[in-house]
């Protein structure tokens, strides 16, 4: 008898070889969850920020601010019915079921239908073999195991938004960036549009590029400053864009608008103040400050100052036309000023008004020039505008309204009208 339950225990374990695997397959690939993931990302990111706050890149301000909103995305995206859980466990009920219920409908099976003496004549013949042993996977604890199934998952749950999302900024982190483009792509197309993820998705495609803009990533950061003019990786990875097509007074203007919304002395600070340096020497601008530019006062301009007593100033009388007036609100940006008609494009003295304030006469002079180097009295000719901004940002956009003079000399006394009469392509 003795032998026959060896054999009988030798023919469960293989009857369960069969069964098993599929099931311990089926955990295996349902045992990380989506929360784990973003536990150990959320994680990374928090680490990283601990890391700025020592190095001096964020104030405790900034610091507070940006371990909120990481711990806020964490508590969004944590989700306790994550189906993959729940197949996991079914798949653990019918194992542990499974288990003790075989060897007992065998038993039973052989008693009705077998015969113990068959096994007793077998006892010489010593050819059972014992059972293989039964593989065992440990459980993933990396991130790169947990993205890898993240990854596993989406194949079979395409349409995941947040799942999506998850794996590219995991990709990202983990330097992967072609896997993390492909990711972002994803996303967008399940309707993920909003200003930072487009601008990670832009930042992803350029590493994956080995850092060189194409013409997709120009029209996904073009897309971000749409729906956030403010925005500040969109408005750093702009400025880069223009720099590397030679766009340098561009770049130069992303760039100073980027630098109003850094904290001074902060080590990115410094880094887009180099930039700057180094796109107003392209420009042939060698005084410059290596400092954002100020602030456009809204009352600016009305009167000339005593500081343009020895230097350059243009009355300017701005109207709109009529036909256009339906299309401007009453609150709408004013922004009146003279470019060089030969040189950079960057305003050399700019005035900010309100719709509501047309038609209005302002003195444009060189107290207002941005850069030493900058001002009207350096330049014989100008272009003299006046634009309608929708979104109050200084770059022209489409839909604007505008009318501009040209060429003005900077020596010109009389006042130069200026009707805005057309639109912004």
């Amino acid at each position: 008898m003795t032998v026959f339950w060896s054999l009988a225990a030798v023919m469960v374990m293989v009857a369960l070889l069969f069964i098993l695997p599929p099931l311990l397959r089926k955990r295996e690939l349902s045992a990380v969850s989506p929360d784990a993931l973003n536990t150990e990302v959320i994680r990374t990111q928090l680490a990283e920020l601990d890391t700025d706050l020592a190095a001096g890149k964020l104030d405790e301000a900034q610091y507070g601010a940006a371990r909120a909103d990481l711990e806020q995305e964490l508590l969004y995206d944590l989700d306790t019915s994550d189906p993959t859980t729940r197949a996991a466990r079914s798949g653990r009920w019918a194992t542990l079921l499974i288990i003790p219920a075989l060897p007992l409908c065998a038993v039973l099976l052989y008693q009705q239908l077998g015969s113990v003496e068959l096994i007793d004549r077998l006892q010489q013949a010593k050819s059972a073999q014992p059972p293989p042993a039964q593989p065992q996977t440990q459980p993933p604890g990396s991130i790169e195991d947990m993205v890898a199934k993240l990854a596993e998952r989406l194949q079979q749950q395409p349409d995941d938004l947040k799942g999506w999302v998850m794996l590219a900024r995991s990709y990202t982190i983990l330097k992967r960036y072609s896997e993390a483009e492909a990711a972002y792509g994803n996303a967008l197309r399940l309707g993920g549009e909003n200003a930072n993820l487009l601008a990670d998705y832009a930042d992803a495609m350029v590493m994956a590029n080995n850092g060189r803009f194409n013409d997709q990533a120009g029209t996904l950061l073009t897309r971000t400053l749409e729906l956030d003019p403010g925005n500040l990786k969109g408005l750093w990875l702009a400025g880069h864009w223009k720099n590397q097509s030679g766009a340098y007074a561009e770049a130069l203007d992303y760039w100073q608008q980027a630098a109003a919304k850094l904290p001074p002395g902060s080590e990115d600070a410094a880094v887009i103040e180099q930039q700057i340096n180094s796109v107003q020497a392209k420009l042939g601008i060698t005084a410059a400050p290596a400092t954002a530019v100020a602030a456009i006062p809204a009352d600016a301009g009305t009167t000339a100052t005593a500081d343009t007593a020895s230097g350059a100033a243009l009355s300017v009388s701005v109207a709109l036309d009529p036909q256009l007036a339906a299309s401007a609100a009453a609150e709408d940006t004013v922004f009146i000023f003279a470019r060089a008609t030969q040189g950079p494009r960057m305003p050399l003295a700019i005035v900010r008004k309100q719709v509501k304030d047309l038609p209005v006469t302002v003195t444009l002079d060189d107290s207002m020039a941005m850069m030493p180097a900058m001002k009207l009295s350096n330049f014989e000719q100008v272009d003299i505008g006046a634009r309608i901004s929708k979104s109050g940002n200084a770059m022209p956009e489409s839909g604007d309204l505008q009318g501009v003079v040209s060429p003005v000399a900077t020596q010109s006394g009389e006042t130069i009208q200026v009707t805005i009469n057309s639109n912004v392509p």
